[in-house]
């Protein structure tokens, strides 16, 4: 406790390399929304083949996932980046590997979420389309999916926040995210403790601003 006190604050390096700061938390939070998209068309398919009666889609779909969620971020982020470049020769930039990691590693949880989602609607509505006519991915698409997303939304909430919460590892391989910043205001002043409270606030706001946009998603999807 003594420690806490006798420290000295010196908020000028952060004040002075604020705007670098919000640079870096918009890379942060552009890469993941990228990323995030990507993951959930990625995991839609990849659900849609987890059901299939299908075993030839069936079981890789399902190695696929448990493969990508064994795999930690950090060590995903040095394969892709310098892994791949070695291996097959394809030379990605930071961000590009960022987003593609991102987009992996977001992309087997998303398959989990929507096929459970889609494995919540009753079966009798898709009969219930077909008895009126529907063919088989038209029911799916008007009647199915829309019921299904209702259920995933929340979930879909925690991996968005949490690809967040990953993209802050980018700064590992070059990416100047807001990390990326603090660690060279600490490096340049010796000082840990102010750059990453500031990077500390600005996560817990742009936190808020997804669960906001999250619950006015919810609630529009929310029936009458």
């Amino acid at each position: 406790m003594a420690g806490l006190f006798a420290y000295t604050y010196n908020w000028q390096p952060v004040q002075d390399r604020w705007h670098a700061l919000l640079v870096g938390a918009w890379i942060d939070v552009w890469v993941t929304l990228i990323s995030f998209a990507l993951a959930c068309i990625l995991g839609i398919a990849i659900a849609l083949l987890r059901i299939s009666g299908l075993r030839l889609f069936r079981w890789p779909a399902f190695v696929y996932v448990q493969l990508i969620r064994g795999v930690p971020l950090l060590v995903f982020l040095y394969w892709v980046y310098f892994g791949v470049a070695i291996v097959l020769g394809v030379n990605f930039t930071a961000p590009q590997a960022a987003i593609i990691a991102l987009t992996v590693t977001g992309s087997a949880y998303t398959a989990e979420i929507f096929r459970a989602g889609i494995g919540g609607v009753d079966a009798g509505q898709s009969e219930a389309a077909t008895a009126l006519g529907f063919s088989r991915r038209a029911s799916f698409r008007h009647v199915v999916f829309p019921q299904a997303l209702r259920i995933a939304v929340p979930p879909l909430g925690n991996i968005l926040i949490g690809l967040l919460k990953g993209a802050t590892l980018i700064s590992v391989i070059g990416v100047a995210d807001m990390i990326f910043v603090a660690q060279q205001i600490n490096l340049d002043y010796f000082t840990p403790f102010e750059p990453f409270t500031a990077v500390a606030v600005l996560l817990i706001v742009i936190v808020a601003a997804f669960s906001l946009a999250l619950s006015l998603v919810e609630r529009f999807l929310r029936l009458p």
